[in-house]
């Protein structure tokens, strides 16, 4: 008796299913609203995926340059406290300008900038 009453209730259940079975097909502007909606998030809209990633990118591209200024700037910190590196630094300088150390001779090649001594 179980096995009719199954076989009956499948019956009547598949009498108005459709051929296909489940839901069928969508409709045809489904798909062109889906597409419509995909193009929209993905590239059009201000908060597109697009823009997203390109936003993203840029993000990392600043984290690096801001760890690079940052590790500069700890360089030059280091170097301006440093009072050997100050003092190699003026004479760098000095010595550009053409200044000498005392007792120290400096030849000029091409009569190139101004005599240091006074005659």
């Amino acid at each position: 008796m179980g096995d009719i009453g199954r076989r009956i209730s499948r019956y009547r259940l598949s009498r108005y299913a459709t051929p296909q079975g489940g839901l069928g097909r969508p409709p045809r502007w489904v798909w062109v609203v889906a597409a419509l909606w995909l193009a929209w998030v993905g590239l059009v809209s201000d908060h597109s995926l697009y823009r997203i990633w390109r936003t993203s990118a840029d993000a990392a591209r600043t984290r690096r340059d801001l760890e690079e200024a940052q590790r500069e700037i700890t360089r030059h910190d280091r170097e301006a406290r440093d009072p050997g590196q100050r003092a190699r630094e003026a004479e760098a300088v000095l010595r550009g300008q053409g200044y000498a150390r005392q007792n120290e001779i400096i030849y000029r090649i091409g009569g190139a900038g101004p005599d240091t001594t006074a005659r």
